[in-house]
């Protein structure tokens, strides 16, 4: 069965939306288990432990909103892993952002306690927990913070003097308002509208800069391609399909191709590029991540399977044209109104595999001349 999802766009301006009304219904029946009760004015330092993935951060970036909306005068700091930190710069509700160290072996021993003894010093008032493990609930325990909330999963409710129940309640509906959920250990349900990515002008001039070394001219459009996933090849549509997207919008519209990706999407990248007409500037693995964010910024459209960048054009309100397979656009799609969902629904999906069993069919059912439908109504709407 098909089905192609087609969001009208909204102004770019309004980057709010009422709370649905079954999204509200499942947050005001979750519950919270208090092992100690807090004192709202008595909060005035707060650790957050970020997600560990770019896409599942810019996810949790309302809540966070929201948690300096209902603490207004604590101190917040963001622990994350190095690779996630660059979501949370520019964020004005981050007072400070620390560097996550994995537990051993995946980090030195010693550095691993010495960095939490410097955490110990902080101080912390309160610690939200955004992850689900057990060990992200036992590293927030670690650094001596007495207030700990989180969802109750895995067993690790013991752990948290917030635990909020029923994580399942919030099964089906989209992650940013799964992330809300965690604010029900101090009663909220208010919500703070889209994900939003900050840039600084000089980071955008910058994008926009490299883009002109590259060979483009104003007023041709910036198409960006995102043909990797860090999740396994099971969310990956053929690198084939996207060159010849690309050319079909190199040939109608005159449009600048650009990949993007991270180090480890570069063998599907190659793919593309090799399978193009003409060549595209390929930039996967050759930019931090920020600058991956202002090329973004910069574009008229990305076209990205499931992906952290696909997550990062919906916060920088860039139209996107998104193409899932094994995972479900339901919880986690772009979050915006200014993207087109391309999906074909079979018995088994989600499968939310690595590695696809059956062969992809999935990806197989997405054809190019869908995709090119919804490049071309974004690229000739803005």
């Amino acid at each position: 069965m098909k089905k192609i999802l087609v969001k009208q766009p909204v102004s770019v301006g309004n980057h709010h939306s009422p709370l649905p009304l079954a999204v509200r219904s499942a947050l005001s029946r979750l519950t919270v288990k208090t092992r100690r009760p807090y004192h709202r004015h008595q909060i005035k330092n707060i650790l957050v432990r970020a997600v560990n993935w770019v896409g599942d951060a810019i996810l949790t970036l309302p809540a966070l909103n929201n948690i300096k909306n209902f603490f207004p005068a604590a101190r917040v700091t963001v622990w994350a892993l190095p690779r996630v930190a660059p979501v949370f710069y520019q964020q004005p509700v981050v007072d400070e952002l620390i560097p996550y160290l994995p537990k051993p072996p995946g980090a030195n021993l010693t550095d691993w306690l010495k960095s939490l003894f410097r955490l110990r010093q902080q101080r912390f008032d309160l610690s939200i927990i955004f992850p689900n493990s057990v060990e992200s609930a036992l590293t927030a325990w670690a650094t001596g913070t007495p207030q700990r909330a989180g969802y109750d999963t895995d067993g690790r409710g013991f752990l948290l003097t917030q635990a909020v129940q029923g994580p399942n309640l919030m099964d089906g509906f989209h992650q940013v308002y799964r992330h809300h959920g965690i604010l029900r250990a101090f009663n909220q349900i208010n919500y703070d509208g889209f994900p939003k990515l900050i840039l600084s002008p000089d980071e955008m001039e910058a994008g926009l800069q490299q883009l002109t070394v590259y060979g483009w001219r104003p007023r041709q459009k910036i198409v960006a391609l995102s043909p990797g996933a860090a999740y396994g090849p099971a969310k990956q549509w053929r690198p084939e399909r996207f060159a010849a997207v690309a050319d079909r919008l190199q040939q109608e519209l005159g449009a600048f191709i650009v990949l993007l990706g991270s180090t480890g999407d570069q063998a599907a990248a190659a793919k593309v590029a090799e399978a193009m007409d003409l060549p595209p500037v390929n930039l996967v693995g050759r930019t931090d991540l920020r600058t991956a964010f202002a090329l973004i910024s910069q574009s008229d459209l990305l076209i990205s399977n499931d992906s952290g960048l696909m997550h990062a054009a919906a916060a920088l309100w860039t139209p996107l044209v998104a193409l899932f397979g094994s995972t479900d656009p339901v919880a986690t799609g772009p979050f915006t109104p200014l993207a087109s969902v391309v999906h074909h629904y079979l018995p088994c999906s989600p499968c939310r595999q690595r590695q696809c069993p059956e062969g992809g069919q999935c990806w197989d059912l997405i054809t190019v001349d869908e995709v090119l439908e919804q490049a071309r109504f974004w690229l000739t709407r803005y």
